[in-house]
């Protein structure tokens, strides 16, 4: 029989000092589940997961979010879901407000592995032609900018 899993606030794993990782595919999770604080200007480029889907809940401050040509607002208790395959990223883009808190679910789960693997590789993940493999190796692939880039902000 299966067994429950306590994380408490403070525990869980932690890469790239952002996401908090609380369940995933390095645990025995089927998904990932994870808590980060996005700083000013500090989101992904626009990318897509090819398995997984990616699904945000805003818990404080707003979120800039892009999905497929689309832009928008998340503010506190907005939810979003985005299937595999449909390019998005997302960012803090209000200079003025401190770091936005939201919890994040892909499914199934993975994600820690790609952050784990990233970490392991030290200088190496300053190569881009190391990085893009390694996010294929994690089924991801980046198909634009990131959203200050996009917006001029950068």
């Amino acid at each position: 029989m299966a067994e429950a899993r306590i994380v408490r606030s403070a525990e869980g794993d932690v890469y790239e000092d952002l996401w908090l990782f609380k369940q995933g595919s390095l645990t025995g999770g089927r998904f990932d589940f994870m808590v980060g604080n996005i700083g000013y200007l500090t989101g992904p480029p626009l990318h897509l997961h090819r398995e997984q889907d990616d699904t945000f809940f805003v818990l404080e401050g707003v979120l800039a979010f892009q999905v497929g040509d689309d832009l928008f607002d998340l503010g506190p208790g907005d939810f979003i879901t985005i299937p595999p395959g449909v390019p998005h990223t997302f960012d803090n883009i209000r200079k003025d407000q401190p770091p936005v808190k939201v919890c994040n679910m892909m499914t199934p789960g993975g994600l820690d592995a790609h952050f784990r693997d990233m970490a392991s590789m030290g200088e190496a993940a300053r190569d881009p032609a190391k990085m893009e493999e390694l996010r294929e190796k994690h089924g991801g692939t980046l198909v634009g900018p990131t959203l200050s880039v996009k917006l001029g902000l950068a």
